[in-house]
């Protein structure tokens, strides 16, 4: 899966989605990835199985967690059409990338066209795309980039729900995530 880096890593990861920006430490080893980040002033942490295509949102303030499927597209970031048109070599945050231009059609009809820089050991460092739904509409704009990126063990731990979280509903994700207003 592009972005299941061969090599464990530690980074600071800035997500920009149509102008808002969100920022926090990403931890990685192969076939995990834990994203945190604050939105309305309350923590989020996000738990992917990028082998099983699964994800938690556990917000650790109230001990509760959703679980979530990966979006399509998202789920395939194994397609070989993502690193089929290498555009030459670029350094980002200090890490030796490779740029692709990028057209995907997902399973679901979305659609994802820009650009992915990713390091030889397989690190998404950056990417630049617009997301067009399946069912249409104006694309979003979507933008992220590692800095400080550190290879090396990651505490397994990191990867897993701690003892005592309650599960929530899946409808409960998008208020959670603030687009369900």
């Amino acid at each position: 899966m592009l972005g299941d880096a061969s090599v464990p890593f530690r980074a600071q990861r800035t997500v920009t989605i149509d102008g808002r920006s969100y920022s926090g430490p990403l931890f990685h080893s192969p076939g995990h990835q834990r994203h945190e980040q604050d939105m309305f002033g309350m923590r989020e942490v996000f738990l992917l199985d990028t082998r099983a295509v699964t994800g938690l949102l556990v917000l650790p303030a109230v001990h509760t967690y959703v679980e979530f499927p990966f979006p399509p597209l998202m789920a395939e970031l194994d397609s070989p059409d993502l690193v089929r048109s290498p555009m030459g070599e670029e350094t980002v945050a200090n890490v030796r990338t490779t740029r692709y231009r990028v057209d995907h059609v997902a399973s679901d009809g979305s659609r994802a066209r820009g650009f992915l820089w990713v390091s030889r050991s397989g690190i998404l460092m950056k990417l630049d795309i617009a997301v067009t739904r399946a069912h249409g509409g104006k694309p979003m704009a979507i933008t992220m980039q590692l800095t400080h990126v550190e290879t090396g063990p990651v505490d397994p731990s990191l990867f897993t729900l701690p003892d005592g979280f309650m599960r929530l509903p899946p409808g409960a994700l998008e208020p959670l995530l603030g687009s369900g207003q």
